[in-house]
């Protein structure tokens, strides 16, 4: 799981991380949970979320597409691809409860 916050020198009253990777969306969901639970106690609390879907790279459908004429592992990979969605990315907007 990986967590990129901005500003990245934490001197500002307000900022912002994103939380990506991880196996699952639930996964996604308790590190942001875990992280909030340790800045609350910093004296941050959250004060806006956004949760962006993940995408498939174009490439990998080009080559799913391709695949297909072989012994029909396109269709394999393009029904996985339909089935399981990547994991998007979590943004979090943090604010110190002194500065609301």
């Amino acid at each position: 799981m990986a967590i990129d916050t901005w500003p990245a020198d934490g001197s500002s009253p307000i900022f912002i991380r994103g939380y990506r990777g991880g196996n699952s969306y639930e996964d996604l969901i308790e590190t942001f949970h875990r992280d909030a639970v340790l800045l609350l106690g910093q004296g941050y609390s959250p004060a806006g979320q956004h949760y962006v879907d993940g995408e498939w790279s174009i490439w990998r459908a080009v080559l799913a597409t391709i695949l297909i004429p072989f012994f029909f592992i396109g269709l394999l990979f393009w029904a996985q691809m339909l089935v399981h969605r990547p994991i998007g990315t979590l943004t979090v907007t943090y604010v110190h409860q002194g500065s609301k």
